[in-house]
């Protein structure tokens, strides 16, 4: 756990930046840092510093033109770092709950990046039990070649949303995409912690097989991370802790618990982002609380990927920190040689772009 106690020191050393107050329209891709762009300070300085630190003030990846498909809204949606890029599979969307598609975006470096064309590749009307829309969320390359992109669905016009997980693969990034027949992961039953939906899934490919960390959402509202296991990345089991004997709690267990009332994260914990090294496992997840006035992202170790401890300096990013936004809603996050490259959705007058934020440290 030593790796785990330097960056528990490291976060003692930061705390969150002001908020910006003027919203920069977008104009050009910005130009790529300097080689060392987020180190943390050694020591502790006058100064406090943000655990991950923006990537200028505009956009890395900006949302359509009018009229277009992506044109007020655009997330990461999946990404994946394969042989010496840095793919991007972004959801575009007009509306929420409404239609979404997914377009592909390339970059060598993380810091600036281009769209792949301006269409589509794969469409919520390629996805048969999608109802209302689908979501790219978590995407690898198999040793065959084959690149596999796991998805969650809106199913229903309601907040929260009935969803599930599904799958699809293609030969390449530009498809043609094929999804799975059915849902890799469906909600659990009635009275259980993620009776409403599955969503936002994050699949880590290891020596044992795979692990998908998800968010679930009972049908309060309220969000929480589960974990499934699977030997073949299809079939899917939850994990379930039979010490629990909690009615919401009979078929699976959360493996990320919502925090204290009153608390910033007090609503959702969800969108995990997780890492493996050798002594343990680092999430990164996003939190809130019940009217969205605080909102965050917060970081959790543990030695086994089930028994999380969250950092006591939690949250560590506003959305303040990006210039502009008081909201930021999707992220996601690659580990590319010992930098964490953090890819929010911040929300800019009610249109959303995807902003980047780096720390440059390696696996805590």
């Amino acid at each position: 756990m030593k790796k785990f106690i330097v960056l528990f020191l490291a976060l003692t050393l930061i705390a969150c930046a002001a908020p910006a107050t003027e919203a920069i329209p977008p104009t050009e891709e910005p130009t790529p840092p300097p080689a060392t762009a987020t180190a943390i300070p050694p020591t502790a300085t006058a100064e406090p510093q943000s655990f991950f630190k923006v990537f200028g003030e505009e956009p890395i990846v900006s949302k359509g033109e009018s009229g277009t498909w992506d044109d007020r809204y655009t997330d990461p949606g999946a990404v994946v770092f394969y042989d010496g890029v840095f793919h991007m599979f972004r959801n575009g969307f007009r509306g929420y709950p409404a239609e979404s598609q997914v377009g592909y975006v390339t970059s060598t470096d993380g810091y600036t990046w281009t769209k792949q064309g301006a269409d589509p590749i794969f469409l919520t009307k390629d996805v048969p039990y999608a109802k209302v829309a689908m979501f790219a969320s978590s995407a690898l390359v198999e040793d065959d070649g084959t690149w596999v992109l796991y998805f969650y669905t809106v199913d229903s016009m309601n907040f929260p949303a009935d969803g599930v997980i599904g799958r699809a693969t293609a030969p390449g990034p530009n498809g043609p995409w094929v999804p799975d027949a059915e849902p890799v992961l469906r909600p659990g039953s009635a009275r259980e912690w993620d009776s409403r939906n599955v969503i936002a899934p994050h699949v880590i490919k290891t020596a044992d097989g795979y692990r998908m960390y998800y968010s679930g959402t009972d049908g309060m509202g309220g969000s929480q991370i589960g974990m499934a296991t699977s030997s073949d990345g299809i079939q899917w089991t939850k994990y379930n802790d039979p010490a629990t004997t909690e009615v919401k709690y009979q078929e699976s267990d959360p493996v990320l618990l919502l925090g204290e009332k009153d608390s910033w994260e007090s609503d959702q914990v969800h969108q995990p982002r997780v890492f493996p090294n050798g002594e343990g496992w680092v999430m990164i997840y996003r939190g809130s609380n019940k009217d969205k006035a605080n909102m965050g992202l917060g970081i959790a170790s543990s030695e086994d990927g089930i028994h999380w401890s969250k950092s006591e300096l939690n949250p560590v990013f506003l959305p303040t920190e990006i210039k502009g936004a008081y909201q930021f809603w999707f992220h996601n996050v690659l580990l590319v040689d010992d930098t964490f490259f953090v890819f929010i959705e911040g929300d800019i007058n009610q249109r959303t772009q995807i902003y980047l934020a780096t720390y440059e440290g390696g696996m805590p």
